[in-house]
């Protein structure tokens, strides 16, 4: 009555599934992003950014479980994020609680990232305009708009630092992932 046999079915059968459903690569992923926040507040608030949590929102934002983060996208998103930046700071000329001017403000942020090719970050720079616009802060408008792009692009800087350097994926494994689905 060799019972191993159904015993040894049930576990090649888990481990299946574990492997179909990539959980490891998925744990990674969300070590590394909760890693990049924390590193986002501690370094933050030692390097005296007084709202470092927009550092770690972004980090979280950018890393999700993009394995490809790369200094292209980056990139990108650091140009996205000035962009928002600028056109948050002036949003806030014109704005006056008219959710109208600021719905128009955010399609504008987007087109404007689209029209420059940086589709990945229009999200982010209207992100960046919203919480200029929206988020009174002592300061004023270009205090604000220069904060936010500092603790957003240090977030980006972070999320880049950690998945290049923290379980770095290996290109072949990324091409056989890549393939596979």
């Amino acid at each position: 009555m060799p019972m191993s046999t159904n015993s040894e079915f049930e576990e090649a059968k888990v481990s299946s599934w574990w492997e179909q459903k990539n959980f490891a690569s998925h744990a990674k992923g969300a070590l590394k992003t909760g890693l990049a926040a924390v590193l986002c507040m501690w370094l933050g608030n030692m390097l005296g950014l007084v709202h470092s949590y927009w550092a770690a929102v972004s980090a979280i934002v950018v890393m999700g479980f993009d394995s490809t983060l790369s200094f292209a996208t980056c990139r990108d998103r650091i140009l996205g994020t000035a962009i928002g930046a600028f056109l948050g700071w002036g949003t806030c000329y014109v704005w006056h609680g008219h959710y109208l001017i600021y719905g128009l403000a955010v399609a504008v942020c987007i087109f404007v990232c689209s029209a420059f090719a940086y589709d990945k970050a229009g999200r982010l720079a209207a992100v960046a305009l919203s919480i200029i616009v929206l988020v009174k802060l002592d300061g004023g408008p270009a205090q604000a708009a220069l904060a936010r792009f500092l603790e957003v692009g240090f977030g980006i800087l972070v999320a880049l630092a950690v998945t290049l350097l923290v379980f770095p994926s290996r290109p072949e494994k990324t091409a056989a992932i890549k393939a596979s689905t």
